[in-house]
């Protein structure tokens, strides 16, 4: 017998977080390979590749609307926050689009399985 499965269409806001992480990631990449992360100290380039890796598979799972994606990339976008904020990089305006995207995602954890 054949089973129909009910697939939620995916909302607009997901498929928006998704490119902006990537492009996020991208951005990441290069900085993580720029000589201004060499000054910076030796653990924060491993941290951030290791940041990278994760983002990329918490957009991953958002694509596929994925609850637990969006519940570990919140925790992912709250610790880069605070480690830019133990660097002393930290300024509001890099905490503007982690908490727009923190909201979306609370919005649409409905939406998930």
């Amino acid at each position: 017998m054949n089973e129909i499965r009910w697939n939620p269409e995916k909302p607009a806001v997901i498929t928006a977080i998704c490119v902006v992480g990537l492009i996020n990631a991208i951005q990441m990449i290069n900085l993580v390979f720029s000589p201004m992360s060499k000054q910076v100290g030796a653990i924060y380039p491993v941290y951030f590749s290791f940041s990278v890796v994760l983002s990329l598979i918490c957009i991953a799972g958002l694509w596929l609307l994925r609850r637990w994606a969006a519940l570990f990339y919140i925790i992912l976008l709250i610790a880069n926050q605070i480690v830019l904020a133990v660097m002393g990089y930290w300024e509001i305006t890099a905490a503007i689009i982690p908490a727009a995207i923190i909201v979306m995602l609370f919005k649409h954890l409905d939406k998930m399985c």
